[in-house]
């Protein structure tokens, strides 16, 4: 069994609304692990707890509840030094300085992640390598195209070398091509050893890379396992697609209105 590198015990993470006094569970009660070379998705509705999930395991938010372990280290009591073994990609067309070019934008963010200074240049190069934009480095962010940002924003979630690699629609709003390209990119990232948790409402992104599904809804984790077994969870033909499946469940996955 290979190591684990992320495991997150009983998260909660609510918000308090001071009108009606009501607490509203955005995360209730996750537990899950990540292994090294692991993909493992989060599939849900909107509002299901997807995102706050990966912020409140990834000290963008803290959890009211719960532990995250990555590597062993404990991110809320030791913040700083579990977050250097974190990459998160939250992606979208915002997020670097348009006017600066690539190169200095990673670099910027890589002195933000307390790279070494002296590891910065190359940590830089190797990202933009791994990615396929070290010869556009030196081109302007504001002249990329949606795809190119968005390998641009997995470059900079991996300039401080992290075991483990967040990516939260990844391909979302790309053309095909981008699409494939992003697919190819993060089957690559696990085979070299990283543990990555994925989520999109991309179907054929889950169907094509995850290792481990997690079907959640209403902060809640409703299934977790292989794509085969959600089909069963969901009383579908071994046949039928993950979409199929998806729609099967997604009615019992969507939160109630109390």
């Amino acid at each position: 069994m290979t190591k684990i590198v992320l495991k997150a015990t009983n998260i909660r993470r609510y918000f308090k609304n001071q009108k009606s006094k009501t607490e509203f569970h955005a995360v209730d009660g996750i537990s899950f692990s990540v292994h090294a070379g692991e993909i493992a998705s989060f599939v849900g509705p909107n509002g299901a707890g997807k995102t706050t999930l990966l912020k409140s395991i990834s000290n963008y938010l803290l959890p009211n509840s719960g532990q995250v372990e990555v590597t062993g280290i404990n991110l809320l009591k030791h913040p700083r030094q579990a977050r250097r073994q974190l990459g998160v990609v939250f992606g979208g067309d915002r997020g670097f300085y348009a006017n600066a070019s690539a190169r200095d934008n990673l670099e910027f963010f890589a002195r933000l992640l307390a790279v070494k200074e002296k590891n910065v240049k190359a940590n830089v190069q190797e990202a933009l390598e791994t990615v396929n934009l070290a010869d556009v480095a030196a081109k302007n962010t504001g002249s990329f195209s949606k795809g190119m940002l968005q390998r641009l924003h997995i470059a900079r979630g991996l300039i401080n070398k992290p075991k483990i690699l967040m990516l939260d629609e990844p391909t979302a709003g790309l053309d095909v091509e981008s699409v494939i390209t992003i697919r190819k990119l993060v089957k690559r990232l696990a085979k070299e050893g990283r543990g990555i948790i994925l989520t999109s409402h991309n179907m054929n992104d889950i169907e094509t890379l995850a290792d481990k599904i997690y079907l959640i809804g209403s902060g809640r984790i409703h299934y977790e396992g292989s794509l085969a077994g959600v089909k069963t969870f969901a009383h579908v033909d071994e046949n039928a697609s993950l979409t199929d499946a998806y729609l099967a469940v997604a009615d019992q996955l969507k939160r109630r209105q109390v």
